[in-house]
């Protein structure tokens, strides 16, 4: 009966450790507001420090692009893409910059219908607005 426990104990682990993308949010944030709805996510900040994930899914086929509109105060935020564990580096925002663009994405992303957005930030970044769509 000891046994069976474990390897059921064992089993649980293994499917919760299968499950999780590799994408882990970890941060410490004031004034925090986020949302994520299929193909779009938002976030913004008084004060942020760490890393946070976003998936973004889209049912069009074809090119790949990101709407990105993005502002910061102060600090410095790297903004990746992930898919399947592998991250890429997109752009860079430092204080004082703003963007509103559209960003292409390279063929390997054409036919992705799930993605991750991941924001991360060495030291602490104030008032920041970020906002993607997934087209």
């Amino acid at each position: 009966m000891k046994n069976v426990l474990v390897a059921f104990i064992l089993m649980f682990a293994l499917i919760l450790l299968c499950a999780c993308d590799g994408n882990i949010s970890s941060y410490s944030a004031t004034l925090l507001i986020t949302t994520s709805n299929g193909d779009s996510a938002s976030m913004q900040f008084h004060t942020f420090r760490g890393t946070r994930s976003f998936k973004l899914k889209t049912s069009d086929v074809g090119d790949r692009a990101i709407d990105f509109k993005a502002s910061l105060a102060e600090g410095e935020m790297n903004v990746y893409i992930s898919v399947d564990g592998e991250k890429e580096l997109l752009v860079t925002v430092k204080g004082g910059e703003s963007y509103n663009e559209a960003i292409a994405l390279d063929e390997k992303y054409n036919n992705e219908k799930t993605i991750s957005i991941i924001l991360e930030s060495e030291d602490k970044s104030v008032d920041g607005s970020f906002k993607f769509e997934y087209n």
